[in-house]
């Protein structure tokens, strides 16, 4: 007879054994809907038409099961390809609302030719022949630049003229310039570091910015003329207008009376410019930084904004309703972030699912879009970008704007980047074999990385270390730590040039041969033997058909233990046989194992269960191991398997119990 129909006790086969435990507590349901596993219960539920032969398959389906209920889906059974689907949508919107934010194509065209005016600018150097910004190699030469930048900047241009025949602001002949030009100059204050003897003649020193900046008072030429500090610029600033019959006698003003001295350490000119066909705004930086011992660095920087996104003139519209779509799909998946964390079985399951690593990834995808919200909300809310105006001779705090809208331009890209990432946890959760068994052994990858990580970390710092000690002064490229782990980095990788050069210099040889040799060869095929590892080992856990506990489950036990928490009694990777090699029949001795497994834990003891289904009523006073130890369970008078059962129980089953507690 069939388990459920409430007939009298008929003869058990160990094939029908699973049904009437896992149905014992959740009868069959065509909906699959997931139980809520208590802790006094067995906690089993039963998939329709599932048989059993072995007991490792009962331990295998139920830790598969509860698992994927729990960490992946909502829905049991069902391909996840909707999941992976709607993450994926969700990339592809969030990119399109950063394109609708900023034009990158037309943003990327403009850098360009302001890098190439910069660097197209000649001027006569002192020691004769001509130069360019790459050049700049002193105080005299960079001052020298600057005054012809400054005047192929303002040169009226032939080709761009109104229609009255007067000339326009027009640089590039596309961009307006606005507002006015702004000279910056960080200094320091001199300071007693000769040695004494020395003293007569180095009276002075003029160490570099950090520790020794002026950030305070005025800065007097020889001619009287006081230049005060600006905390908004950062530096003692001067603002010219954008008049070059005004403009280039100021400079040479400045040049004359001692504007430029042994305690400057930085200079930078400062002016912006707006594109109307593209709709945004540039702040351009020529910056040359006076080293403390006799080096010039000419660098120039520009960063782009747009002061109305929100403008029917740039399709406002559409970046509002990218913006309401994002925002809609980060609250869903907020929403279903917090309710996978409260739907789990037990607090410990909780736990394990916070400390999953995708969902730590997840959390901090989370945690940067609410930054990326707040500096948002925050730049449109800036009284300096919303009385922003482009026709007044003062300048406008356009670097402080586009340092924030930068930055939240940052914050998106780290977004899409992690996200695009996240994508690889949703391929286990999808029907097909061969992309869940791919996504296993990335993620496999990634989790057997930290012993190798640690021991590469070690080892690069070492190279690092020393090619900044060997090469550092002959070469930029190892002129710094940072500089020099930059360089071995893409070495390690195969890219990048340089390796002739440094074979030429001191120390060369041995540093390459030991970097080929260790890093190249041995630590790159140590990351490919942990693929292929990864590879097998996936494989393994396929044909062994066990789940083993994750990390994460083990470190949410080990908190857990430490604070005191209620243990999860029916925990399905806490069932394990005692020999996982072995496929054993499912029989009346397996189910009085797993009870005596539930019983000798720490935990409170479980509830006792009712009888099966086939039962003719329930008995709630007695537990269905003591019914079986009493005979009460063992079938009616004759049964063919009570002796046997009986045996199980009084004889060989203490064995296997304590096989099971050795293990």
């Amino acid at each position: 007879m069939k388990a459920g129909h409430g007939t009298p006790h008929s003869h058990r086969s160990p094939t029908t054994i699973t049904d009437r435990l896992l149905s014992a507590h959740h009868p069959v349901s065509m909906k699959r809907t997931v139980p809520k596993l208590g802790d006094g219960a067995l906690g089993w539920y039963h998939r329709p038409g599932a048989r059993f032969e072995t007991y490792p398959e009962l331990i295998q389906w139920t830790t598969q099961e509860v698992y994927k209920k729990s960490h992946v889906s909502k829905h049991a059974g069902e391909n996840q390809w909707w999941q992976l689907f709607v993450h994926l949508g969700f990339v592809v919107v969030f990119y399109f609302m950063v394109v609708a934010t900023i034009p990158i194509e037309q943003v990327a065209s403009a850098k360009r030719g302001v890098d190439l005016f910069a660097h197209s600018v000649e001027f006569e150097r002192p020691r004769g022949g001509m130069g360019s910004l790459d050049s700049v190699a002193t105080v005299q030469e960079s001052i020298e630049y600057s005054r012809k930048f400054l005047e192929a900047l303002l040169t009226p241009q032939p080709l761009i003229r109104t229609p009255k025949g007067e000339s326009e602001l027009m640089f590039l002949e596309v961009n307006r310039l606005v507002n006015s030009l702004v000279l910056v100059q960080r200094r320091v204050d001199p300071t007693d570091c000769s040695y004494p003897a020395m003293r007569g003649m180095y009276r002075e020193c003029y160490e570099d910015l950090d520790g020794h900046e002026a950030t305070y008072g005025n800065h007097t030429l020889t001619n009287g003329f006081a230049i005060p500090y600006s905390e908004r610029l950062q530096g003692f600033a001067l603002e010219v207008p954008l008049n070059p019959r005004l403009a280039l006698p100021a400079f040479d003003e400045l040049r004359e009376h001692g504007f430029w001295d042994a305690a400057t350490r930085e200079f930078t000119i400062r002016f912006a410019f707006h594109n109307s066909p593209g709709h945004y705004t540039a702040n351009v930086n020529l910056k040359f930084i006076y080293s403390a011992y006799g080096r010039v660095t000419p660098t120039s920087e520009s960063q782009f904004l747009r002061f109305r996104p929100y403008s029917k003139e740039v399709g406002g519209a559409r970046l509002v309703l990218l913006q309401l779509v994002v925002v809609f799909a980060l609250m869903y998946f907020l929403y279903d972030y917090g309710y996978s964390l409260a739907a789990q079985p037990h607090i410990r399951w909780s736990l394990a699912r916070f400390l999953q690593p995708w969902q730590l990834l997840q959390l901090f995808n989370f945690m940067l879009a609410l930054a990326a919200i707040y500096l948002w909300v925050k730049y449109m809310d800036d009284p300096a970008r919303q009385h922003m105006d482009f026709t007044s001779p003062k300048f406008q705090d356009v670097m402080v704007l586009a340092s924030d809208f930068n930055l939240i331009i940052f914050l998106f890209a780290v977004i899409l980047m992690l996200w695009t990432v996240r994508l690889i946890d949703f391929f286990t959760s999808v029907g097909n074999e061969g992309l869940k068994r791919t996504s296993k052994i990335i993620e496999t990858v990634i989790s057997s990385l930290g012993p190798f990580v640690i021991i590469f970390f070690m080892i690069f710092i070492g190279f690092v270390l020393v090619g900044h000690v060997l090469f550092g002064v002959h070469e930029d490229r190892f002129n710094g730590f940072q500089a020099s782990a930059k360089t071995l980095l893409v070495w390690f990788v195969s890219l990048s040039h340089g390796h002739r050069r440094t074979m030429g210099l001191p120390g060369g040889p041995v540093f390459m041969f030991l970097f080929i040799l260790i890093a190249m060869v041995l630590l790159f095929n140590m990351f490919i033997a942990i693929v292929m590892a990864s590879h097998d080992q996936v494989l393994e856990s396929e044909e062994e058909g066990y789940t083993k506990q994750p990390p994460n489950h083990r470190l949410a036990d080990q908190i857990c233990d430490y604070l005191g928490v209620k243990r999860f009694v029916t925990d399905p990777f806490h069932l394990v046989p005692a020999a996982k090699s072995q496929v054993e029949p499912i029989g009346w001795e397996n189910l009085v194992r797993i009870q005596i497994h539930l019983e000798a834990s720490h935990a409170p003891p479980a509830e006792p269960i009712h009888d099966l289904p086939d039962s003719p009523s329930p008995t709630p006073k007695r537990g269905w191991l003591q019914r079986i130890t009493s005979g009460s369970m063992m079938g009616p008078p004759g049964d063919p398997g009570q002796a046997s059962l009986a045996g199980q129980v009084g004889g060989s089953s203490q064995s296997r119990w304590d096989r099971t507690r050795t293990s």
